[in-house]
């Protein structure tokens, strides 16, 4: 007995819940296993693509939070400010596609970015926070690209989009209230430009990743098997 027929007839690789046969299967080896196989692979695909389409058509801040899943390393941590944050910037790919590539400080090309910001410190979570994106270079404070009001962030997690048309250094200023104004409590450093950047990425594979292996293979796997049906049928 080999490993695949031991695997069907034990219920490790084949449910009959899941799967029923048609009249006249037989689970024996060498006996219509192909029909079940086919039938396994099609419930695969089939699960697989539903998978990528709702991810596809999930709000952009879902896709982000669950591409960011897997991206979150020690090198995009920023511990130099009054509270420790962790950062990550994704391309806006093109047409629906969703985001996959991130980055931490240096981002290759210009164009439009979501940036996403991780309260690490649940105690910075409980006050207002405001945003400042400048473009440095331009005297005292730097360029203002864009702002964001003061206010709390109780999930730890902010997310926003922004165009960056030049290249050059940017900071992206968070800033909390201090003796009646606003000032810079964490500063986070984004290079934009030169090619690379995956400096300081994270190496793990996020659920974008997962769910595009699996909606490309499953439809391979299942393409590939109607393929063989059809030469063995001729």
């Amino acid at each position: 007995m080999n490993i695949l027929c031991f695997l069907f007839q034990t219920g490790l690789l084949y449910n009959r819940k899941l799967f029923p046969l048609a009249r006249g299967d037989r689970l024996n080896c060498g006996h219509k296993t192909g029909d079940i196989m086919k039938k396994i692979f099609e419930w695969v695909a089939g699960l697989a693509s539903a998978a990528l389409i709702a991810f596809a058509a999930a709000p952009i801040h879902a896709q982000l939070m669950l591409a960011h899943e897997g991206h979150h390393s020690g090198d995009c941590a920023i511990k130099s400010g009054a509270f420790p944050v962790s950062f990550t910037a994704y391309e806006k790919p093109k047409g629906e596609l969703p985001p996959t590539h991130a980055y931490c400080d240096h981002v290759p090309e210009t164009g439009e970015l979501y940036f996403t910001v991780d309260l690490t410190d649940p105690e910075s979570r409980e006050i207002p926070i405001a945003m400042r994106l400048v473009m440095e270079g331009h005297g005292e404070g730097g360029h203002e690209i864009m702002s964001i009001p003061a206010k709390p962030y109780p999930s730890g997690s902010i997310t926003f989009t922004v165009n960056l048309e030049e290249l050059g250094q940017y900071a992206l200023l968070l800033e909390t209230e201090k003796d009646g104004k606003m000032t810079p409590a964490v500063r986070i450093p984004v290079h934009v430009g030169g090619g690379g950047g995956h400096d300081g990425h994270g190496g793990g594979i996020g659920m974008t990743e997962i769910a595009l292996i699996l909606g490309v293979g499953g439809v391979a796997a299942f393409f590939l098997l109607r393929r063989r049906t059809s030469a063995k049928m001729s």
